[in-house]
């Protein structure tokens, strides 16, 4: 009988033969590990798109009425800059969905919304359901004229209206606009309710006088006072002649000021239209400079030089 000795310790290394068997385990369970991360990761991935699609309209890509109810209150309370409620309807897209079909209705829905996110920017814009829409605009900062957003329903009215090349038509709808100034103790719920009436008072002046209206509701001692006004007079606007009412050419390489959101940003005309102009401006911090398409009920003649701007313009022109 032969007596075995003890095996001998190793300090936790396996043999070779040993290590030899042992990396094909290794590398199934390295292989489950990568398949499970994975499928982990994709979990996340649709759980993250199931909450977007929860929280935003299929058809635009905009926010719905429950992702702008989730965010509209805290950017009501956030800081001491002043808020507007706006709700949009638009005049003329029935006759689009009955004419034309539904595909078209949908493609004037989704160039709508991009002209609002366009012309709005960084503020929460919403769509209701059908052709209602939201906004909550914000001004840039505390010290803006008390009608400031008076250029900030004007400019999205001008954004809205201009004709649309669809399926090989050419559409066009105006927009009918509420809106209610709002304070950052101001109730969501009833800032909307006031602002849907603004908005059907302005979809009664369309169809009485066939011309888009903006209708805004100011609360007073004896309660809301409401008043319409056709966008191509914006009332609040500032007291410098405007290109497009002074007999003043908008030519490109025009110099102007760019009122948006109450506050005032030089540019320079690039190219103009009967309604609008492309403008380069100066972004609203100065640094850099952007370009986009402005009504001219929102620019002003600019009398005082800008370098920059000024020097580029010459270049190019």
């Amino acid at each position: 009988m032969r007596i075995l000795e003890p095996a001998a310790d190793t300090g936790g290394v396996l043999p070779d033969d040993a290590q030899l068997r042992s990396e094909p385990a290794t590398a199934r369970l390295q292989a489950r590990i990568d398949q499970l991360a994975a499928h982990v990761q994709q979990l996340e991935q649709e759980r993250a798109s199931l909450r977007w699609m929860a929280d935003h309209d299929e058809l635009t890509g905009l926010a719905n009425r429950r992702l702008f109810h989730a965010l509209a209150p805290e950017l009501l309370r956030g800081d001491d800059c002043p808020s507007a409620v706006l709700i949009l309807d638009l005049n003329g897209f029935k006759p689009i969905n009955d004419t034309y079909g539904h595909d078209a209705g949908d493609e004037v829905l989704c160039v709508v919304a991009r002209r609002m996110a366009a012309c709005l920017g960084d503020h929460l814009v919403a769509r209701f359901g059908g052709d209602e829409f939201a906004a909550l605009p914000r001004a840039p900062r505390a010290d803006v004229p008390e009608a400031w957003w008076h250029e900030v329903a004007g400019s999205l009215s001008a954004a809205i209206a201009p004709p649309m090349d669809v399926q090989g038509h050419t559409l066009s709808v105006t927009a009918s606009i509420g809106v209610v100034p709002a304070g950052p103790s101001a109730d969501l719920p009833d800032l909307l309710r006031r602002a849907d009436q603004a908005m059907f008072s302005a979809k009664r002046h369309a169809s009485t006088t066939d011309k888009a209206g903006i209708t805004w509701v100011v609360a007073t001692e004896s309660g809301d006072h409401t008043e319409t006004y056709e966008p191509a007079a914006t009332p609040g606007s500032p007291p410098e002649p405007t290109l497009s009412g002074s007999g003043v050419a908008c030519r490109p390489g025009d110099p102007v000021w760019v009122h948006r959101s109450g506050a005032r940003r030089a540019g320079v005309v690039e190219s103009a239209c009967e309604w609008a102009a492309l403008v380069r401006y100066r972004c609203l911090n100065g640094a850099g400079t952007m370009v986009d398409t402005i009504p001219k009920n929102c620019l002003t003649v600019r009398t005082e030089a800008d370098p920059y701007l000024d020097r580029t313009s010459s270049t190019n022109r």
